[in-house]
Order: C-alpha cells, then sequence, then structure tokens
C-alpha cells in the first residue's frame, strides 16, 4: 500500500497504483487546521507529487520544507495524511508519520532542481545564533531579498521584502543554521539562458541579511536544466552542462558525480552492470540509460500503425565541485525523464525443429502493457489459429507461452508440428522439403485498448528422406482435404489409390471435381469439401466435420501399403443437409431480417421442436423427415419432404393483440429422394433470409441420385 524511504536530504513516499480510489489528495494539519496540499504550495513548501512510469503515486518532501520538524539537525520528522476517494464514494484518511536521519554532512551550499521548484540552502554557522530568538517580525523585518540580472546594471537589481517575495512564489526561510530559498519553475523573476546547448533556467538572488549594525549578503542563485530526454539510439541521453557557469565563481573542482533511479542511489558497479553510462562529451555531462535497462519503465503506444516504445525513468543525479566562492555545492536533480515514442520492431527468431517435429520460434520483446490476443499461421493450407480467450483449453495445433525477462518485458515463444494437417510443405526436389509460413500477430496495449498488428514470413527448409513404400498424409484447407501420397522416386509405379473404396480414375476425378498434382516423389489430390464418397461426420454452430477413407494398394499383389482416415473441419455460416438416413440438420442466420430475428426464439412446424444449439445469430436443427411436422408429397419419382422454420410473433396487447414489434420469419426446408432409393447425400445453403420471407419456398436445384451436392456460406 505505501512505501517510505529516505534519499539523500528527501523523504519518499510512494502508494501503488491499485490503492489508488476515484481521487487522492495529501493533507497537513498546523496550527490554522487542516488544509489539502494544493498545487502552489507544493512549490513554495518543498513537496513534489507525480505520478511514476508504473502508475504509482510519488511524493517527496525536502527535509527543509514545510511542516518538517528537525531534532538537533539530524532528525527529521513529517506527518501528512493521505486522502483516498474510494470507487464506493467512501473518503478514507490515513496518517503517515515520515522519519528520516542525515545521511552524511550538510555542505556549505546545496541546491536542489525538482520536478516543480528549485532550491538552494546555505549553511551559515554565524546564523544558528539569532534564529533562536524566534522573533518573526523582527525577523521579516531584518531580511530582504534581491533579484538581478546578467543584463542590468547593480542599481536596476529589485529589492522586495520577504511579504512581497512570497507574494511572487518566492519562499525565505531561516531553518536553524540554513538559509533556505525555494521558488517554482518560470517564476516571475526568473531567466531562461542556454548553457553548451542545454537549457538553463536561472534565478539570480541575493539575500541581505541585518547583523547588528552591518548586512550580510548571502548569494542564493540557484539554476536548473530545463531539457527533456531524448532517444539516441539505443539509448534514453539526457546531457547537463559540465560547468553551470551562473553557480561557478573562480576555478572549477569537480568532486564527483553520482546517480540513482526510483529512489536509490547506485554504485559504480551498479551502473555498469544494468548499461547505464555518465560521459562527458564537448562541455557536457552525458547519462544514457539502454532501452528496457532495469529501473526504466517501458510504456507502449502505436505509432502510425507500427508498435513503439517511450521509456521513462524516475532519475537522481548529483553533482559536487568546489570553487574561489563555496568551499562544496551540491547540485541534486530529481528529475522524470520520458524519451518520445520510437517505433520498434520485433524481433522473430525461429529454432530448430526439436526431436518430437516441434517447430518452435519466439516473437518479442514487449513491454508489459502488451499481450498477445490472437496468432494465425498460414502455411498453405487452413489457417492455423490462436485466440487468448481458447488458452486454457485443451490445444495441441499451437501452443503459446510467455517469457519474461528481467527487465520487466516479456516476448513470445510458440510451438507447433510441422506435420499439422494444415501445414503444407513444397517438395523442391534434391531431398528436401520448404515450410512458407506466414505469421499474423494481433496485440493489445493495456489500459488504452491500442491494437497493433505484426506480421512475418519465413521458409524453412528441412531434408527429406523419400519412404520406401507409399505412404499417406492429409492436409486441410479452407474449402477441401488434401491427401498427399509420397511414393518416392520409383521408376515405375505399381500402386493404385482408393478413396471411399472406389478406385481413383479419371471417371471419378472429373465426378468429384479432384484437382491431382504429379511431381517426381509425391502425389497431392485435393477433394473438395462437396465431393461423392466424403463422409459427414458431424455438424455444429462450428463447423462441418467432413472425413474421407484412403487407401493405397500394390497393383499386383493387391496388398494394401497404407490407410488413412482423414478428417477436416470446414466452418459455414450457414448450410442446410440431407443425410440418408432420413433426417435434416439446418444451420441457419436468422439475423437478416430488421430487426434481427432472435434465433432463440425459432420452431419447427411442430413448435416443441425448438434448435438444438444456438448463439447470438444462428440456430442448428437436427431432426428426422418423420417428426416435428414434416410434410411429405410426391413429385414424379421423388418423395418431397418439407419443414419450416419460423419465428413466433409477440403482439400487444396480449388480450386484443393488434400490434407487434417482431419481423416476420420464415424459411422452407426441402429435402428430396428418390423414391425407390433413400441413399442421398445433399448439402445445402439455404436461400438468404431477407426483410420479408413470409411464405417464401427454400427449394433449390441440386444433383440427384447418387450424388453429392454442397453449398456452404463460409
Amino acid at each position: 500500500m505505501f512505501h517510505t524511504k529516505c534519499i539523500e536530504r528527501h523523504f519518499w513516499l510512494s502508494v501503488r497504483s491499485s490503492f489508488l480510489g476515484l481521487m487522492f489528495r495529501f493533507a497537513f494539519e498546523d496550527q490554522n487546521g487542516f488544509h489539502f496540499l494544493s498545487n502552489q504550495e507544493a512549490s513554495f513548501c518543498g513537496y513534489t507529487v507525480l505520478i511514476s512510469g508504473v502508475g504509482e503515486v510519488v511524493f517527496r518532501a525536502s527535509f527543509l520544507g514545510c511542516h518538517v520538524h528537525s531534532k538537533r539537525g539530524t532528525d527529521y520528522h513529517l506527518h501528512l495524511w493521505f486522502v483516498n476517494l474510494q470507487s464506493d464514494g467512501k473518503v478514507a484518511a490515513y496518517p503517515l508519520q515520515l522519519h528520516c536521519s542525515l545521511q552524511g554532512q550538510w555542505s556549505t551550499r546545496e541546491i536542489v532542481c525538482e520536478e516543480n521548484y528549485m532550491e538552494v540552502s546555505i549553511q551559515q554557522s554565524l546564523l544558528s545564533g539569532t534564529s533562536k530568538t524566534e522573533k518573526k517580525g523582527d525577523d521579516e523585518a531584518d531580511i530582504t531579498v534581491m533579484f538581478s540580472t546578467e543584463d542590468r546594471p547593480p542599481e536596476q537589481a529589485r529589492v522586495l521584502s520577504l511579504t512581497e517575495a512570497a507574494a511572487l512564489g518566492y519562499h525565505i526561510s531561516q531553518r536553524g543554521s540554513h538559509l533556505v530559498f525555494r521558488c517554482p519553475y518560470s517564476s516571475p523573476l526568473s531567466q531562461s539562458v542556454k548553457e553548451r546547448g542545454v537549457d538553463l533556467e536561472i534565478v539570480r538572488a541575493t539575500i541581505l541579511y541585518r547583523l547588528r549594525s552591518n548586512f550580510l549578503a548571502v548569494d542564493t542563485t540557484v539554476a536548473c536544466a530545463q531539457n527533456e530526454a531524448t532517444a539516441d539510439g539505443p539509448d534514453l541521453l539526457w546531457t547537463v552542462p559540465y560547468v553551470l557557469s551562473p553557480l561557478v565563481h573562480g576555478q572549477f573542482r569537480d568532486r564527483g558525480m553520482r546517480m540513482g533511479v526510483n529512489g536509490w542511489t547506485l554504485s559504480e558497479p551498479e551502473n555498469a552492470e544494468r548499461g547505464f553510462k555518465v560521459g562527458l562529451q564537448e562541455g557536457r555531462v552525458e547519462i544514457r540509460i539502454p532501452f528496457g535497462a532495469h529501473g526504466g519503465h517501458l510504456k507502449s503506444g502505436v505509432l502510425r500503425g507500427q508498435y513503439s516504445q517511450s521509456m521513462s525513468v524516475d532519475l537522481f543525479f548529483t553533482r559536487q565541485w568546489e570553487d574561489e566562492r563555496w568551499p562544496l555545492t551540491q547540485h541534486r536533480s530529481f528529475r522524470l525523464l520520458k524519451t518520445p515514442f520510437i517505433p520498434q520492431v520485433p524481433v522473430f527468431t525461429s529454432k530448430a525443429v526439436s526431436s518430437k517435429g516441434l517447430f518452435s520460434f519466439t516473437v518479442g520483446s514487449f513491454a508489459a502493457d502488451v499481450s498477445l490476443q490472437k496468432v494465425t499461421v498460414d502455411g498453405g493450407g487452413d489457417l492455423l489459429t490462436w485466440t487468448w480467450s481458447h488458452q486454457t483449453q485443451h490445444d495441441t495445433d499451437l501452443s503459446v507461452s510467455r517469457l519474461s525477462h528481467s527487465n520487466g518485458s516479456h516476448s513470445y515463444q510458440l510451438r507447433f508440428p510441422l506435420s499439422h494437417t494444415k501445414i503444407i510443405p513444397e517438395f523442391v526436389g534434391g531431398g528436401y522439403k520448404v515450410y512458407s509460413l506466414s505469421f499474423s500477430f494481433t496485440l493489445i496495449i493495456s489500459p488504452s485498448g491500442e491494437v497493433f498488428y505484426h506480421q512475418v514470413t519465413i521458409e524453412h527448409s528441412i531434408e527429406y528422406a523419400a519412404p520406401s513404400s507409399p505412404k499417406l498424409e492429409g492436409k486441410c484447407t479452407d474449402s477441401s482435404l488434401l491427401v498427399l501420397l509420397h511414393h518416392g522416386a520409383q521408376a515405375e509405379l505399381q500402386w493404385e489409390l482408393f478413396l471411399a473404396g472406389r478406385k481413383l480414375d479419371w471417371d471419378l476425378v472429373e465426378m468429384g471435381g479432384f484437382l491431382l498434382k504429379a511431381e517426381d516423389d509425391y502425389m497431392s489430390v485435393e477433394i473438395p469439401s462437396y465431393s461423392p464418397g466424403m463422409h459427414f461426420e458431424e455438424l455444429t454452430l462450428q463447423g462441418l466435420v467432413s472425413g474421407v477413407e484412403v487407401s493405397v494398394v500394390d497393383s499386383v499383389s493387391l496388398k494394401v501399403e497404407d490407410t488413412l482416415v482423414h478428417k477436416c473441419t470446414f466452418p459455414a455460416r450457414e448450410l442446410f443437409v440431407c443425410l440418408p438416413e432420413g433426417r435434416m440438420v439446418a444451420v441457419v442466420d436468422t439475423t437478416h431480417t430488421i430487426p434481427p430475428t432472435h434465433p432463440n426464439r425459432t420452431t419447427l412446424l411442430d413448435h416443441s421442436c425448438v434448435p438444438m444449439e444456438t448463439d447470438s445469430a444462428r440456430a442448428l436443427f437436427s431432426f428426422s423427415l418423420d417428426s416435428c411436422g414434416t410434410t411429405v408429397t410426391t413429385e414424379g419419382s421423388f418423395l418431397v419432404y418439407e419443414n419450416q422454420i419460423s419465428y413466433r410473433q409477440e403482439f400487444l396487447p396480449v388480450d386484443d393483440p393488434l400490434i407487434h414489434r417482431d419481423s416476420p420469419y420464415r424459411l422452407t426446408l426441402q429435402c428430396r429422394y428418390p423414391a425407390n432409393d433413400t441413399r442421398t447425400f445433399a448439402i445445402r445453403h439455404p436461400l438468404n433470409s431477407s426483410v420479408n420471407l413470409t411464405a417464401m419456398s427454400a427449394k433449390r436445384r441440386h444433383r440427384e441420385a447418387a450424388n453429392t451436392s454442397v453449398c456452404l456460406k463460409p
């Protein structure tokens, strides 16, 4: 919930994002009562409130800030309240007591560049005696502040009382042995200049302190870099001038630098381990943090349709130097740095086929806010598909696993068997076969809901050993079954192929609309889903499952060399099936009417016959020819069986119905069987049900006798 720590001269408090309600505020209690912290008071009193890259609330407070109490100048205490407006409308207030001990000794001059204010504290031992008088009125009368600019002569400097300065946002106070000057950015008397190409904001202020009969002038000039981070190749880059000339007097002697992230100071070995670099270039200090490094946060976006990343880091940077006026100056910067969005190309890495025949590959890396929603693999046949919504189901076709990395990013590893019926290789000869694989990824960014796509096409070749005897292999396309007969490079072919017990000859090829392709070491037969010999297995709203039994026989010995029972699922939006055993099966889409008809309220002529299965748009009916009110008539040498799917309208009022809110819906189903032979198997697509289908017949032309007719609407 809450996490506190101390860094240098600051209290540091973070609040988890999961704990935040609809609104939150920080509050204090002083002699004037309980009051909320405003943005203006935060910069005036030395507080900073921001949202980190991971969505947490970060609160920082200077040891020299308002409401901070100190004991002996070494222990610092701050009491505040966190007020949270919860989702149920209730307000919860949490009292927090922060305590920190001084780390190291105060330097003569310490400057802080925070996100929302600048602060300088001067340690003057001769001021400590006068501060004990605690006569606020005398103190204010004895202290003034003079503001000057580099382009104006000293006589044009502006001198203000503490009250006048406070009205402009300038905080001046004496805390023990420290004289403190603090102001927000873009204050009325600030200046913006460029130093080594870096934007600086400067406030040249001098505190005039009356000490008995003399004045003590204390230079409280403050300068902070205002430039944002940039993306330079693989790094986040932030620069500051090596020498801040407005703050240096005489010879500059560097006394070191240190940096940290997220409130933790890092040692040189830790910086090297994370890839952080601090260097000098043309009079500037360059801080480089690699994209994705530990301690940074990656945020995803879509830039002109391409996946992009922005990196943010909560940086803490301290410099120390000596000059002729100040024995030791410490200059600290707290900056939440962010780069613009940079397009990223996910890396696709394929791995060798395992001993189990699995093809494995990884794609990534992605930031933590990206999740994979869908993957399709086009391997020459029907699409191989994985979706996030079905990831927990038992599916051996395509498996997806998430690989987490130490920096918080992740990749996805996918595996599937190259022997899958939907993956069709090309046999290129020379003992090799080539798989041409096209991958399409659908990914989503949270919480924005932005969707982006990534596509990759690769070719993978493996050595192929031709079988010594014919071998059968089955594949699936979107509208047909594909049978591959691997026979090797045999000079004479002495075998025959049988489909559903019938020898494959040219009569069968023409009648079934087969497509044959012969190569040096294999032959393929593409069988449309409506061809004779296809075996109807099952029809659900998910599709039609059909199969065929194939065998290869030695033409001399009549020995069966290999057999294959091959099945494929063909998606169908609408479908009508006349089964040879005397059943009708229909999948109908009832949404063509205006307004759409509810499929779960449709029935057959016998209103007790309701759909076996429905979804939001379709209904599935399956019934025998002697049930559900089915009628039979004779047309020549055919028996015509007929039923009707209808939708019962609701009339209002119930007692005296006059009006209705529903569209009329009727769809006639008709099967024709030869009077002397009922082995006909017909699959047909029902007539589109338009706005008004009342009394419309769904008669269709179809193949008669023993042929099968099929029409699918995917």
